[in-house]
């Protein structure tokens, strides 16, 4: 995305004289706090403009590229939503209903935030985040943080099957400083989707990019956990002009959104240059003769616990499409 179309300001040719170009931050019921010329400020919908759109077009989501203007009384209202250039989505938590849940939109990239305690490093759970990403269109950033609670050797071995794949990985740790220049780096410019369990110590990290950002990010969480904020409990944390962080709190269901059986190999980069290589076009890549990826697993070129990931997930997928 261009710093043109990223940044909050005159909007595009087209729109009415007086009206701005910005981007939602956060969604609370009928009103959305939109960042326009660098402040925020708290808006509502022009109805009229949502009339002939679908229920669930309707629906304004963190990271929507919006044009506003004022209206009478003094109030700043959405006129109108741009096109998203990507959409993170999940199927809808707690139902069976086929249907999406975006949780930010026009984002570049997911900082996906794993510790080795406390909580322990989940491989699965960091995999179902990548694939999301993947599926998404957005790159991603591992960063594996909390490294002062173990060995060197084990951060090694944590990362390595990550790189193998093509990932850039981060070591990082709050205490002693070591990754957060390298993160701070990685964020600027860009609109990131920070992802990651509970006390992983994504707020520490902010805290040491930003003093006093991860204590903002904290206290939306703990307000989100209450039912005051709507949606996908998301909020982006603006981080200067065309630096954005979107934190992605009490995240326990990450269902796919209509990723099919077929699509998930290309979902594992390191699989690539092994796709098109089986015995049978239909190759599902788990136990079959003359799988290609299979065969690479158990020569030790691609890790067994990626693979494992990747068998879980397909059971799922098969199941999803069964069921629609």
């Amino acid at each position: 995305m261009s710093d043109e179309r990223r940044e909050s300001g005159a909007a595009p040719p087209g729109v009415s004289e007086g009206s701005l170009a910005g981007q939602v931050l956060a969604s609370y019921h009928d009103q959305w706090d939109v960042f326009l010329n660098g402040e925020t400020v708290r808006c509502s919908v022009r109805a009229r403009q949502f009339a002939d759109l679908k229920p669930q077009e309707k629906l304004l989501v963190p990271g929507d590229r919006v044009i506003v203007a004022e209206a009478e009384g003094g109030a700043t209202v959405i006129e109108r939503v741009l096109e998203r250039d990507t959409r993170l989505s999940r199927r809808m938590p707690g139902t069976a209903s086929d249907f999406e849940q975006i949780i930010v939109a026009n984002a570049e990239q997911l900082i996906a935030v794993a510790s080795f305690r406390t909580p322990k490093h989940n491989p699965r759970l960091l995999d179902r985040y990548l694939v999301i990403a993947e599926d998404a269109g957005l790159s991603s950033v591992i960063v594996l943080n909390k490294t002062d609670l173990v060995d060197e050797i084990v951060v090694k071995e944590a990362a390595a099957p990550y790189e193998a794949a093509g990932y850039r990985v981060l070591p990082t740790c709050a205490v002693t400083g070591e990754g957060v220049d390298a993160l701070a780096n990685a964020l600027d410019g860009h609109l990131s989707v920070l992802a990651g369990p509970s006390g992983a110590g994504k707020s520490s990290l902010l805290n040491a990019i930003e003093p006093g950002l991860g204590l903002r990010v904290r206290t939306v969480s703990e307000k989100t956990g209450k039912g005051k904020h709507t949606t996908t409990n998301v909020h982006i944390f603006p981080l200067g002009e065309s630096t954005f962080v979107a934190d992605t709190p009490g995240f326990r269901e990450l269902g796919f959104w209509r990723i099919r059986p077929e699509d998930l190999p290309s979902l594992f980069p390191e699989f690539d240059e092994y796709v098109g290589q089986c015995r049978y076009r239909s190759c599902r890549h788990v136990p079959e003769p003359g799988c290609a990826i299979q065969d690479a697993v158990e020569a030790g070129a691609l890790d067994a616990g990626r693979y494992d990931s990747y068998k879980r997930l397909l059971a799922e997928v098969e199941e999803n499409t069964r069921r629609r």
